[in-house]
């Protein structure tokens, strides 16, 4: 055994490696490459040169892709020089990997509030070739789901003219949101609404967007506010009835089809002689409003609905409104039977049916200011004033 193959065994063994495995091919490039950017690697490349295998001839031209130092390149070269004159053949150096694609830019999403049907829009857009960019545009409803879907390619300038445009002429706000979110409230809205009809079959268009599955659907949260703890709801709640003075609120109205039914009991109470002493009427009230809260938004329907304005409330910069709306949806759930003693729902309640009485409380005020017998509207009035905190936190 020559002195140079002794030494190359002997710095071998020291840096945790058997000559012979490395010869026989038993030793990856991974396991020495450390090495090789560290203080060791001029000695380990002049050991390897000294073991004349196409293992080592292998090794040594997957390790130069792991030099960092120029220096060390040249080490590595010079024994793989020596390895080929000694009679071993030389693989060439792999190819240099070619450049990754960039990713093109990822899918952008956009939101609006709900309108008082349960309406809201919803945009997506991915950017393509030559500067167009696909916009899928929906209007879903919570919880009827998709009322129409429709596609198609224009320039980014054009986006935000259509945007901006939208904007002015509605009074809808757009807020961004995750666009995988929103796909999965678009799939969602598919299979409420049925998914039949071309005009709400985004699962037609969407693989133009993504070949991902959808997301488990639910409401976008924002970052910008911190969710209500357990014992902040109450509290937040209790002062949620300020949101129905928003613009984003303006429009919830319900379906007079179904208030209708509430104010014709309300009016039959008002009528009736029998019913002369506030506390029978407050009685029959109470128990034709209970079942109004649920029949006008159902308290599953109401909650999800103030989650989604939540989100929009927070990324507009109305922080404490926004934790309102969610204080008041987290109470709903847990709680639905009592949906009335939110006070959220009773100013609602009072501004819906109240407003469909308004005409006959306006005639008849007059008598009946001195009356024992209640408007609807004095009624929650007088209920609010009385029980400040309905809720139960």
């Amino acid at each position: 055994m020559s002195d140079r193959r002794r030494d190359a065994e002997t710095t071998l063994a020291r840096l945790g490696f058997d000559a012979a495995a490395v010869e026989r091919g038993e030793v990856e490039v991974d396991a020495l490459a450390p090495l090789v950017a560290g203080a060791e690697a001029k000695a380990l490349a002049s050991a390897l040169g000294e073991l004349p295998s196409p293992a080592v001839a292998a090794l040594l031209v997957g390790l130069e892709a792991h030099a960092r130092e120029r220096s060390t390149r040249k080490d590595i070269r010079l024994a793989l020089y020596r390895l080929k004159q000694r009679g071993v053949p030389i693989p060439e150096p792999p190819a240099p990997a070619a450049p990754k694609a960039q990713p093109g830019p990822s899918a952008e999403g956009l939101v609006s509030h709900f309108d008082g049907r349960g309406d809201r829009l919803v945009w997506i857009t991915r950017a393509g070739a030559a500067g167009a960019s696909l916009l899928v545009t929906a209007q879903v409803n919570e919880p009827g789901g998709i009322r129409d879907v429709h596609a198609g390619e224009m320039s980014r300038k054009q986006l935000r003219a259509v945007r901006e445009r939208l904007e002015k002429t509605s009074e809808l706000r757009l807020v961004r949101a995750d666009w995988r979110i929103l796909d999965a409230i678009l799939v969602e809205g598919h299979e409420r609404a049925g998914g039949g009809k071309r005009e709400i079959d985004y699962l037609r268009l969407r693989p133009r967007l993504t070949s991902e599955p959808a997301t488990r659907p639910g409401e976008p949260v924002s970052t910008r506010v911190a969710p209500p703890l357990a014992d902040e709801q109450a509290a937040l709640a209790a002062e949620s009835a300020k949101l129905l003075e928003l613009p984003e609120f303006r429009t919830w109205w319900p379906d007079p089809a179904t208030a209708a039914p509430f104010v014709q009991e309300m009016g039959a109470v008002r009528a009736s002689p029998l019913l002369v002493s506030r506390a029978a009427q407050q009685e029959r009230l109470v128990e034709i409003l209970r079942r109004a809260a649920v029949a006008l938004i159902p308290p599953a329907v109401l909650a999800r609905r103030l989650d989604g304005m939540a989100y929009v409330l927070a990324e507009t910069g109305r922080g404490t409104l926004a934790r309102q709306a969610l204080a008041t949806a987290a109470l709903l759930r847990a709680q639905p039977e009592e949906a009335i003693g939110v006070p959220f729902v009773a100013s609602y309640v009072e501004r819906a049916l109240g407003g469909m009485m308004a005409e006959d409380v306006s005639r008849e005020q007059e008598e009946r200011r001195g009356s024992l017998v209640m408007t609807p509207a004095e009624f929650l009035k007088d209920r609010s004033s009385s029980h400040p905190r309905r809720t139960r936190g």
